[in-house]
């Protein structure tokens, strides 16, 4: 399930109109799980960016060796 639309003045009026503790234990994890999704998205860019900058340029190379068979 994708809750990442869900906004954070949504989740506070969601919140506030909790009237049981079920319902709130239900907010705080749901809040949890979207401050987790945003780092955990944040560090991927962060990977993929940094693998994308070790790489080899393959065009350096590319056509340097012949392999020959007689």
């Amino acid at each position: 399930m994708d809750i990442s639309g869900i906004s954070n003045g949504l989740l506070q009026r969601i919140g506030k109109g909790a009237t049981q503790n079920g319902d709130a234990v239900t907010i705080a994890v749901l809040r949890k799980a979207l401050d987790l999704q945003s780092a955990q998205g944040a560090q991927a860019t962060q990977l993929i960016e940094a693998a994308a900058q070790a790489a080899p340029d393959p065009a350096a190379r590319l056509g340097k060796n012949v392999d020959l068979r007689v």
